[in-house]
């Protein structure tokens, strides 16, 4: 129908514009935050292009349905304000019938959003995580330059006399304090060494060769002379290696929820986010004949509002199935419910206000005629 790909042109249009601007939105968010770990000396463009990549999934958990949303209400109220939904009601078009764009791509965007969210999800986080990882050690051994000390290490001092090449140091001078990576305090100086960098755990281990260890305790000190030292180094800006619910894949989450409220929430939260676009699908057509003609700033200003109201219960919820205060079902699709609820009242209405018959006006003008 043309009436169809008209009305999906445009709607195409809006989501794009709007999934580009949340999505680019939400990356800076987190990009501003990383900005001291992803920027710099030791970066470099193929580290920040795999960091945006591998963060993408997760954005698109929360920008695609919001940008739905809008993308509906900017199109359908763009029609309610030019009366071309009058129009092809007035032609006997039923509600049904202009809603059915809408309606396929909230279908469309939850089976996309679906698969992400139980497939590439875990995976796209701990590929960002283990980027991440190599990032933080490729910059802090970058850090280390010759006759200059290094304080980018947790606890540790290193001086370098000379670097004949990538990561191989001749001249090495170490301070250490007691529990970084020792029990009491060391100088070691060594004629050479290198580092070996292990990206999995954030940590890099500078291996030294002929060299003195002072150790000093509270009984004295000692001197021990070594051919072979391996020394684990912490960078200052490591972050947790722990496992975090969004690595876990879905199959996982499934079997082993159990009690565990976290996982359970973890679980719930996986499937209601890409439900939502089934919702605003609804909701979207429906009440953008109900706010009347708003124009394109108002209905954007009107599904902002919605959004807002959305996702601060989806919060509340989802915090209070985590704190044990609710159901893990309850918290989490509790907003997916209230408003999935009005979303189908909502379109009920809009549906039985059908479109007026062309015929049955010309009979009634004949008989007064």
């Amino acid at each position: 129908m043309i009436i169809h790909r008209a009305i999906s042109r445009e709607l195409s249009i809006n989501l794009v514009v709007a999934v580009s601007f949340l999505s680019f939105v939400l990356f800076m968010e987190k990009f501003v935050r990383m900005t001291r770990l992803v920027v710099g000396k030791g970066v470099t463009l193929q580290d920040f292009l795999k960091v945006f990549l591998f963060l993408q999934p997760s954005i698109l958990l929360l920008s695609a349905p919001m940008a739905l949303l809008i993308a509906v209400f900017l199109t359908y109220g763009r029609m309610s304000s030019d009366n071309e939904i009058v129009a092809l009601k007035s032609s006997g078009v039923s509600f049904w019938f202009i809603s059915k764009p809408a309606i396929m791509f909230s279908i469309m965007s939850f089976a996309v959003l679906l698969f992400i969210s139980i497939y590439i999800l875990p995976k796209s986080i701990h590929s960002f995580k283990r980027t991440l990882y190599e990032v933080i050690v490729k910059k802090a051994s970058m850090t280390i330059e010759e006759e200059t000390f290094s304080t980018v290490f947790t606890g540790t001092v290193i001086f370098v006399k000379d670097i004949p090449s990538e990561n191989i140091f001749d001249g090495i001078f170490v301070y250490t304090d007691a529990g970084s990576s020792v029990k009491n305090p060391l100088v070691i100086v060594a004629e050479s060494g290198s580092i070996a960098t292990h990206p999995e755990g954030g940590v890099l281990e500078l291996n030294m060769h002929n060299g003195l260890i002072h150790t000093l305790t509270d009984r004295g000190s000692s001197e021990i002379t070594f051919k072979k030292y391996n020394l684990i180094l912490i960078a200052t800006i490591e972050t947790k290696g722990e496992r975090k619910l969004d690595e876990i894949d879905f199959l996982t989450l499934w079997n082993g929820m159990g009690g565990n409220i976290l996982w359970q929430v973890e679980l719930n939260r996986r499937l209601a986010i890409p439900f939502s676009c089934l919702i605003f699908g609804l909701l979207g057509p429906a009440l953008s004949m109900r706010i009347g003609k708003t124009g394109r700033v108002g209905s954007f200003s009107f599904s902002l509002s919605i959004l807002v109201f959305y996702y601060l219960l989806f919060i509340f919820g989802e915090g209070s199935a985590k704190a044990g205060k609710l159901p893990a079902f309850i918290g989490v699709w509790g907003a997916n419910l209230l408003f999935g609820m009005a979303s189908i009242l909502l379109f009920y209405m809009a549906y039985k206000d059908r479109g007026f018959k062309v015929k049955s006006l010309k009979l009634k003008v004949i008989s007064h005629g």
